[in-house]
């Protein structure tokens, strides 16, 4: 039946939908019939495939993994099953923007390191006796994996395309994470990362009305990839051409190109080598922006930001795509995902820290006001920063009402690689992230365990230091 004439065209079209199934009334005679007959079938289907041997090995690993206590969720003293502890973990990884970020688009911590701490503390045999050192190997081989396969293809393509990259590879990186917890064997392995990568997916559709679903891509990422791993080591196979298959592989239907040699190719550094760590609550495209705002409003103290007449910023197309847009003031992602407010903020003196990002900032009326000034462009400059040295620069220029003009540009904001976070950095960040929540003793203990702790420490000390002060 076609859609009502008297539909708006211009309407979402998932909305549209809705619309319609609920503009249905009761179902027609013929139709409930038919759809006896699907139910009919499909309870026979599976029915009998609990009683195969694959269905017994699925139903073996829903039972793994089905205890309601198995992993703490950081930060709470709330447990849950084994991967809904890694989607909620991955997922609150990445609520203000502070996760790790890597050059080929990816956030890899908020996905491996749920993955790898959740198995540790559920495993096949001595529950509970993972060490740090075995959680440590895990997280670098999830990076490792996570990270080959996204420059395996033209990742910038991939993000053309509309996909975040960390919820499309971030299963595999889940994937080899828990399967090193496991000790899966290579085939087993492979089995693990074929099955994740033959349903992974993450779109960047959320940035049309500032949903809050890209919180959950590596959550769901971390789920996915240690609910592979499991199945795996059930003997589960997964697809081994899960990447170059001509029909469904990986790389031809997210990206225009790709180079599998890439994916073993040798590489004196580990990939997490190249991980930034962040110091702004905003997204990466916004960090050097920001920056170029802050400079100048250093180097000139005596001119007010209420003053300013125009904001010109030069980014690459991919910073474009994703963060060009002005803010909502009611939508918290919307101002990370926005280089307008991230300039206004570094006009105005502020830090990008995670309280810039909470919503009662977004309310001052001083930021939106500024941020409407200001201008986004492309620029080839940056856009060649981008490809051959693997930096996302900005260039401002500003224009008060004086005529005074100032102009300013960054390549490597703090942060970046070739600008890194200092050890003290990220000490001092995590201390202003957790001290109100478990207390300094636990914070403290926290970071002397995990800088300076004994490799063949067990996870369980680690978890009891997760868990808020009481």
């Amino acid at each position: 039946m076609p859609f009502p004439a008297d539909l708006d065209a211009t309407r979402p079209g998932i909305e549209r939908l809705a619309s319609y199934l609920s503009s249905l009334g009761p179902l027609p005679k013929r139709v409930e019939q038919v759809a006896r007959i699907c139910l009919l079938d499909t309870l026979g289907s599976g029915i009998y495939g609990a009683a195969t041997p694959e269905g017994r090995r699925i139903l073996q690993t829903v039972a793994d993994l089905s205890q309601a206590n198995d992993a703490l969720i950081w930060g709470t003293f709330q447990r849950a099953g084994t991967d809904q502890a890694a989607f909620a973990c991955g997922s609150l990884c990445h609520v203000r923007e502070l996760d790790d970020v890597h050059f080929a688009i990816l956030h890899t911590g908020a996905v491996c390191v749920p993955a790898a701490l959740v198995a540790a503390q559920r495993q096949f045999c001595n529950p509970g006796q993972c060490t740090l050192g075995q959680v440590l190997r895990a997280i670098t081989l999830g990076v490792e994996a996570i990270v080959r396969i996204s420059l395996g293809m033209d990742y910038l393509s991939h993000r053309r395309r509309g996909w975040h990259a960390t919820a499309t590879c971030g299963a595999f990186g889940a994937a080899a994470a828990t399967a090193s917890i496991l000790g899966l064997d290579e085939r087993a392995l492979a089995d693990a990362m074929g099955i994740s990568g033959s349903r992974t997916g993450g779109s960047w559709a959320f940035s049309m009305d500032n949903a809050m679903s890209k919180r959950l891509h590596p959550g769901l990422a971390a789920r996915d990839g240690v609910l592979s791993a499991y199945l795996a080591a059930r003997g589960i196979t997964g697809p081994h051409y899960v990447l170059e298959a001509p029909d469904g592989g990986f790389y031809q239907a997210f990206s225009d190109s790709w180079n599998m040699e890439q994916l073993d190719r040798p590489n004196e550094r580990y990939a997490i080598e190249d991980v930034e760590y962040k110091w702004f609550a905003s997204c990466k495209s916004v960090h050097s922006p920001h920056s170029t705002a802050l400079s100048i409003s250093k180097k000139y103290p005596e001119f007010k930001p209420e003053d300013i007449r125009r904001v010109t910023v030069e980014v690459n197309s991919s910073a474009f795509s994703i963060a060009s847009k002005m803010y909502e003031r009611d939508s918290v992602i919307s101002a990370q995902l926005s280089i307008p407010y991230g300039i206004a903020l570094g006009l105005y003196g502020r830090q990008g820290e995670a309280k810039d990002y909470e919503p009662q900032a977004l309310e001052d009326r001083r930021f939106f006001e500024l941020a409407n000034k200001v201008r986004v462009v492309e620029s080839e400059e940056m856009n060649r920063l981008r490809k051959e040295e693997l930096k996302s620069g900005a260039r401002l220029s500003v224009e008060w009402q004086n005529g005074q003009n100032a102009e300013a540009v960054i390549t490597a904001p703090k942060g970046a690689m070739a600008n890194p976070l200092s050890q003290e950095d990220i000490v001092g960040k995590f201390q202003g992230l957790t001290e109100h929540i478990l207390g300094k003793n636990k914070t403290a203990s926290l970071i002397e365990m995990i800088l300076n702790g004994s490799t063949s420490s067990p996870v369980e000390e680690l978890c009891v230091l997760l868990t808020p002060a009481e």
